[in-house]
């Protein structure tokens, strides 16, 4: 087996507080971006779980690197600390770091992986299709892990054993 990938974080993008984080990667040839709703304790020093999840994904899928995005970017070990309401400025933050990240990127592969945690707060579902929309203009490889949540969301990269990843049809999960 290969070595595993190096945690070499060249993309950090937090705001002042480190309250909320927009971006979080390594800039590579051929970067695995995936998606999830929240970012949690990993930084530019220490991956947490989830990103070292994702590293295991990226490298057994053949790509060098990757990105981690979320739908809404403030912190939270456990989504249920999201506020209940959104902060709109934020999330057009969001939106901005994101679209920037995608223009030296064309057919990029987006891992959307963030399980049935999107139903947790009302504005997630929103933020992601607002994240998906910005995106297509790229014309991605939309990919989830494995088969869909019993609700039809892909999932979360802690949950379950290493799967095979597979193509995640955007539009019928967005038409839904």
């Amino acid at each position: 087996m290969k070595h595993p990938m190096n945690y070499n974080i060249d993309k950090y993008i937090k705001n002042e507080d480190n309250s909320a984080r927009f971006v979080l990667g390594m800039d590579s040839r051929n970067p695995l971006f995936v998606i999830g709703v929240n970012p949690s304790t990993a930084d530019d020093r220490k991956p947490d779980a989830t990103i070292r999840r994702i590293m295991g994904y990226a490298q057994r899928n053949e790509f060098d690197g990757f990105y981690m995005l979320n739908a809404y970017p403030i912190r939270a070990t456990f989504p249920k600390e999201l506020p209940n309401e959104w902060d709109e400025n934020l999330h057009k933050q969001n939106i901005q770091h994101i679209e920037a990240l995608f223009q030296n990127h064309d057919n990029p592969t987006v891992l959307v992986a963030f399980g049935d945690t999107i139903r947790i707060r009302y504005y997630l579902k929103k933020c992601f299709v607002d994240i998906a929309s910005i995106i297509s203009i790229h014309n991605p490889r939309w990919k989830m892990i494995g088969n869909p949540t019993k609700l039809g969301n892909p999932r979360h990269p802690c949950r379950g054993n290493y799967q095979s990843l597979s193509d995640f049809d955007i539009n019928k999960y967005l038409s839904r």
